[in-house]
């Protein structure tokens, strides 16, 4: 999969590079201070969509920015 610009969130006092959905993925099964917001589980749906190619990887990406930026993490 095409990577795209890398982002950094802080997640349990440390920082994550996310620059690939997998890596989306792999940042969304890491605790984060809200684990239910709807947010963070429309990212979680909407990266699964992505690796199944039932979505873009833009509209991935910006779920996961929103749930990201929802809890302070970016």
């Amino acid at each position: 999969m095409p990577a795209f610009i890398p982002i950094t969130i802080y997640l349990n006092d440390r920082s994550m590079l996310v620059a690939s959905i997998p890596d989306a993925a792999k940042a969304l099964q890491q605790p984060w201070p809200f684990m239910d917001k709807p947010s963070r589980l429309e990212a979680i749906r909407m990266i699964e969509e992505c690796l199944a190619g039932h979505c873009t990887q833009q509209a991935a990406l910006d779920a996961f920015k929103a749930a990201a930026s929802e809890q302070g993490l970016l």
